[in-house]
């Protein structure tokens, strides 16, 4: 994520993503781009497994709800016919 500084020429960075070839980490920065495009900034690297695990679980549960949810909209027409 970029955060445009009001009055500044330059953008904050936000667990901006940094492009691998090896999809095993996921390696993200915090820092500062200057308007010429140079970057300073602090690199954090990793699996995250447990992180992608816990979200994956929050995913598929909310996925769960949101297909039972037709379900039991239908369920109380259905009753009264």
């Amino acid at each position: 994520m970029r955060i445009k500084v009001p009055g500044q020429d330059f953008n904050v960075r936000l667990f901006e993503r940094v492009e691998t070839v090896d999809n095993q980490y996921d390696i993200f920065d915090v820092g500062i781009e200057q308007a010429d495009g140079t970057i300073d900034s602090v690199c954090v690297g990793g699996s995250f497994a447990y992180a992608k695990s816990l979200v994956k679980t929050i995913d598929e549960k909310a996925e769960a709800k949101k297909a039972a949810a037709p379900l039991a909209a239908d369920a109380p027409s259905a009753a009264a016919a």
